[in-house]
């Protein structure tokens, strides 16, 4: 496909600006589950926890404690942490680095959702005209993130594959605690909230990390109602997640955590800053930095799985090449064009 990875020894002292991404666009080819050594990881659960709690508190501290850093330090305009640029990324989706599969478009552009503003985040993802025969895919999803809280207020996402028809609407952060952000939700789904608060075996899941807890609404069918679901205070969703870090500022041989809801449950997602590479694209020739995302949720470019993502050190901070390992051989993502504003 005309790119090329080696490794980059070139680069040592400070480390700059890295950004990137856990979720791009809904897998054309499913992915395997978690390797063993990350399944066996506290946090990669449901909501009822297991008996690792203690273990699990220290990873929620460590993602609460890494989400005030970059907060404070945005607000300070400390180098090295800031928005990335609005506008569009458009990649190619292969199978074994040869066979086009299809294409994926991200875009950022702000916006308001109700009277909120917000970076409207959109992915898109499209099977390659010859696969439609073979297994098509025609997916969108949307996510309204709010730049004040950094956090996502709603998400919706339509998957068309292969024979699958998948629908998906997500209130998040709604609350639950000693206030509710009800001036978003409608107010059907408010008295779900209050339904689920009055139940004990939901507001003892809500009370076991309290201080990390909160509320979210999720429906899987176009006409049916929204459920009561327990997460974690702040959550990102499977889209927002990119966003989000590629805020940070983050540096090589350093572990990274993120709180996220998806589809009923609630992770923290372990990332892993690995080495450095340059990597060249049809988009053009990037210092990267090598990402290990390890995802138990359906993402936007795979399934359940690790994921190795390829990020620029600057240049907008954009990821540029990302795989994923599937039952047989690898899936890929490669930046084939880019429309950024600052």
């Amino acid at each position: 496909m005309g790119h090329k990875i080696k490794k980059n020894y070139r680069f040592t002292g400070s480390i700059p600006l890295i950004f990137f991404f856990i979720a791009v666009l809904t897998s054309l080819i499913p992915c395997g589950n978690l390797p063993s050594s990350a399944a066996r990881l506290p946090g990669w659960g449901h909501n009822k926890h297991n008996k690792k709690d203690k273990a699990l508190a220290i990873l929620i501290k460590k993602a609460y404690g890494q989400r005030e850093k970059l907060r404070k330090n945005l607000a300070a305009n400390v180098n090295g942490y800031e928005f990335p640029p609005l506008g569009t990324l458009t990649y190619e989706i292969t199978y074994m680095d040869w066979i086009k599969a299809g294409t994926a478009v991200l875009s950022a552009k702000p916006g308001y959702f109700h009277d909120k503003r917000v970076i409207i985040l959109k992915a898109k993802a499209n099977s390659a005209s010859w696969m439609n025969f073979l297994y098509f895919v025609n997916d969108y999803t949307t996510s309204y993130f709010s730049k004040a809280h950094l956090y996502p207020y709603f998400l919706s996402m339509v998957r068309h594959e292969g024979w699958r028809n998948d629908y998906m609407e997500e209130w998040l952060n709604i609350g639950g605690h000693n206030s509710l952000n009800d001036s978003l939700i409608p107010a059907d789904n408010v008295q779900t909230v209050f339904a689920a608060l009055n139940n004990k075996k939901f507001t003892a899941a809500l009370y076991k990390f309290k201080t990390y807890s909160s509320v979210a609404l999720m429906k899987d069918k176009i006409n049916s109602p929204f459920k009561a679901f327990v997460s974690y205070k702040d959550s990102q969703d499977s889209l927002s997640s990119l966003y989000y870090l590629r805020m940070f500022d983050l540096k090589e041989g350093r572990d990274y955590y993120i709180p996220v809801f998806n589809h009923r449950k609630r992770y923290i997602v372990l990332i892993k800053a690995m080495g450095y590479y340059i990597v060249n694209t049809p988009a053009g020739k990037f210092n990267c930095i090598k990402l290990k995302v390890y995802l138990n949720f359906n993402g936007v470019f795979v399934h359940k799985g690790a994921l190795d993502i390829y990020v620029t050190r600057g240049d907008g901070h954009i990821p540029v090449y990302l795989v994923a390992r599937v039952s047989i051989g690898f899936a890929s993502a490669i930046l084939i064009k880019k429309n950024l504003t600052p």
